[in-house]
């Protein structure tokens, strides 16, 4: 124990003012450090099951063994502040390693599937097929999937050589492209993150740009989600940064929603847009126009150029409702919703987004049968 002490504390311990309550939490600190190695051990060797223990009463029992161990696994990393009336470092907060983002909204996704009753889902399965313009893929041609004008003659050859036909255009030599998918969709999720927004709305706004995301990763990977936060001015938030975003500034909704239509206009196919909000637009991006008339102008814009835009609000003041209702009226193609529960606003974007992308499919699946 004093050896402990002594590697713990150094010379602090050998004070006599302080070593009896040194002492006491030395012996404290090395009784629960060695209770976790214990219980390492136990579920290595498959003695308890470690599901059986709740978290909470984990990382309450053992708060800085948990934390270590979370960041040796690459969770989390930790944030440490000076002190400076002693002179040192402490914890300051934990920040989500995009490791640790990911591992969290997949479990956000099991819930909402938990909560859900959805139709049945194959990984991938919009990948390939529906389509007339050549990816970059390289696959055999097959007469029943592809056009003569998907063919590739440099990979035909290439593959006549190598197998040693005489025939350099033989039908078992021949290589296409594969067609470019126009089930994709790509969709920009904008979180209201101004001051407003503390506590459960954005709570519940993060969780459900993780399950989308997560979402179009397993299941419709043809499909693409920019992740933007917008207060004053809009952000792109980069992979694994969604749970350190923070509340805080005005509400700018013409400004988001001009940064949503530049991110969309690269893209071709559906294109979408998921504002979430609770409040009025307070601020404007353009100086002649106040914050209503620039959220009104940039859902025309949005409209204009093809872009669906769904309102979703997370609160039902007849002011906002108006403002929504006038902005879909001007985008044409605009859908508004009011989520009463912020925490259940991952599974009406994923029943909803689920839902259009399988009418979609299937609507573009008829054209195409009827234009053959």
């Amino acid at each position: 124990m004093r050896e402990y002490i002594a590697q713990k504390y150094g010379s602090a311990a050998s004070g006599w003012v302080y070593q009896e309550w040194l002492e006491d939490r030395a012996r404290r600190e090395f009784i629960r450090e060695s209770a976790w190695k214990e219980l390492l051990e136990l579920a290595k060797a498959g003695r308890i099951d470690p599901t059986a223990i709740g978290a909470r009463e984990i990382s309450q029992t053992f708060p800085s063994e948990v934390l270590k161990s979370l960041e040796d696994e690459g969770y989390v990393s930790a944030r440490n502040v000076w002190d400076s009336k002693r002179s040192t470092y402490s914890l300051g907060w934990l920040d989500f390693t995009p490791l640790g983002e990911g591992v969290i909204a997949e479990k956000i996704l099991e819930e909402v599937f938990d909560n859900l009753e959805l139709p049945t889902l194959e990984i991938g399965d919009d990948r390939e097929q529906i389509g007339e313009l050549p990816s970059g893929a390289v696959t055999d041609f097959d007469d029943m999937q592809h056009g003569y004008d998907l063919i590739d003659l440099q990979e035909t050859l290439v593959e006549s050589r190598l197998s040693g036909s005489d025939d350099l255009l033989s039908p078992h030599s021949l290589k296409a492209r594969v067609p470019e998918s126009r089930l994709g969709s790509t969709n920009v999720i904008l979180i209201d993150s101004s001051n407003s927004m503390y506590g459960p709305k954005f709570k519940g706004a993060l969780m459900a740009a993780l399950a989308l995301k997560k979402l179009l990763t397993k299941y419709f990977r043809d499909d693409e989600l920019y992740v933007v936060a917008y207060d004053d001015q809009p952000t792109l938030v980069k992979e694994g940064e969604v749970l350190r975003l923070r509340p805080q500034g005005n509400t700018d909704i013409g400004g988001a929603l001009d940064f949503a239509t530049r991110l969309l206009m690269s893209h071709e196919g559906n294109r979408n847009v998921f504002l979430i909000t609770d409040g009025e637009p307070t601020s404007s991006c353009v100086q002649d126009l106040g914050p209503e008339e620039s959220a009104y102008r940039a859902a025309y814009q949005a409209g204009k150029n093809s872009i669906n835009v769904n309102v979703i609000l997370l609160d039902q003041k007849p002011e906002l409702r108006a403002i929504a209702e006038g902005m879909a009226k001007l985008n044409g193609r605009s859908t508004v919703t009011f989520v009463s529960d912020p925490l259940s606003l991952k599974e009406f974007i994923i029943k909803d987004y689920v839902g259009a992308r399988r009418r979609h499919a299937s609507a573009l699946g008829v054209r195409m049968r009827q234009s053959g």
